[in-house]
């Protein structure tokens, strides 16, 4: 739904502009107020690897963990504030997850995906998400989780397993997204 086949050239890449979630969406009312993650790869070539990448809508960039071996125990964490004058109706209920670094599909195999995720809300165990080693944007249902007003709501992923690369051990995540209830 995301990004077809039709989107690649034969070499695995993009044809025009590659627009991730166009249109209207949750973030036509939702917004993540801070990202923040364990570790990440340390910048090289002039390529930045941070957490914000995971939540940039350009499926070309990656949060990449940045612990030696595999990244298992390492996370991202997304805070979410809404201020006084919000009416709490939004929540999420979706996650849309681009596994890898898909700048190419050479990039994709060469480095590690994640396998599993364990979702914590606030601190307590939320979820267990169980990720498929597929190159395709794959969507995540969960239990609707509202935001109050005037609080902050975190919800960090922590890889707990994953699916080794052929050259790196660098464990990858492009895109990590929301979709939920609220907007319209």
């Amino acid at each position: 739904d995301y990004f077809s086949p039709e989107d690649y050239d034969d070499q695995g890449k993009p044809i025009g502009k590659m627009e991730f979630l166009p249109g209207c969406s949750w973030y036509c009312g939702g917004k993540v107020a801070k990202m923040e993650s364990s570790s990440y790869l340390q910048s090289t070539a002039g390529l930045n690897y941070g957490p914000k990448n995971a939540h940039d809508f350009n499926k070309n960039t990656a949060w990449v963990e940045g612990k030696p071996g595999y990244g298992i125990g390492e996370y991202l964490e997304y805070h979410f504030r809404f201020d006084s004058t919000y009416q709490g109706t939004l929540g999420i209920n979706k996650i849309i997850l681009a596994n890898g670094y898909k700048k190419s599909f050479s990039t994709w195999s060469n480095n590690a995906r994640v396998k599993q995720l364990k979702m914590y809300l606030n601190d307590k165990e939320f979820a267990i998400i169980n990720l498929l080693d597929s190159y395709e944007i794959q969507t995540i249902d969960f239990d609707t989780i509202l935001f109050p007003a005037n609080k902050t709501t975190r919800i960090r992923f922590e890889i707990t397993e994953i699916y080794e690369g052929k050259r790196y051990k660098d464990t990858a995540i492009s895109l990590l997204m929301f979709d939920g209830v609220g907007v319209h």
